[in-house]
């Protein structure tokens, strides 16, 4: 016969609840210009850092429309030296009065367009060069990946660019429930 003797003392609680564990944010990856994915570079379900190439698309119109823009941006830079160089002759001949008022206008009207189109150039450049860097599709944080909702080739639009899912896994939830009976005792106990 086996004898136990009972005794007062501290019995810690536990409790078993069926849990779901959820991401403290979830990234929806989007396209954000149209055109062809030329390939998935992850691979779905793998840890991937913020900064990591997850899709590559199509880059050569955007190449292209970042050369028209630096080629537009060349001829009014060239265009600009002209104007100024008219300015700066049309000025002390008109101070002579050797050219007329409308002259000296004319010119710095032409200089001030030509500065105009120049800076409207650098704005446009700079719009294409960002259209080509979203051509890169990049995690901006720390996660795990989902599968891909695209295959390759499939034209992509911005209306059409979910591609993807990051979880980040720091910090993490767990969902779980309890029942209001569990839930009075609990406090019942805490109280006490």
């Amino acid at each position: 016969v086996t004898v136990l003797t009972v005794e007062r003392k501290d019995v810690p609680v536990t409790a078993v609840y069926v849990a779901q564990t959820q991401s403290s944010q979830a990234v929806n990856i989007q396209a954000r210009v149209s055109g062809f994915l030329d390939k998935r570079v992850y691979t779905e379900g793998s840890v991937v850092k913020a900064g990591q190439v997850l899709f590559q698309m199509d880059q050569k119109p955007f190449q292209a429309q970042v050369d028209a823009q630096s080629a537009a941006m060349q001829r009014n830079q060239a265009a600009l030296t002209v104007a100024k160089q008219n300015l700066d002759r049309t000025k002390p001949l008109a101070a002579q009065n050797a050219l007329s008022q409308k002259d000296l206008d004319d010119a710095q009207g032409q200089y001030e367009q030509s500065a105009a189109a120049v800076e409207q150039s650098k704005a446009q450049l700079e719009e294409a060069k960002l259209n080509l860097s979203y051509t890169t599709i990049r995690s901006p944080v720390d996660g795990v990946t989902s599968y891909a909702a695209v295959a390759d080739g499939t034209y992509l639009s911005p209306q059409n660019s979910q591609l993807t899912t990051v979880s980040v896994l720091t910090p993490m939830w767990v969902n779980f429930s309890v029942s209001e009976n569990q839930m009075q005792r609990i406090r019942n106990e805490v109280r006490t």
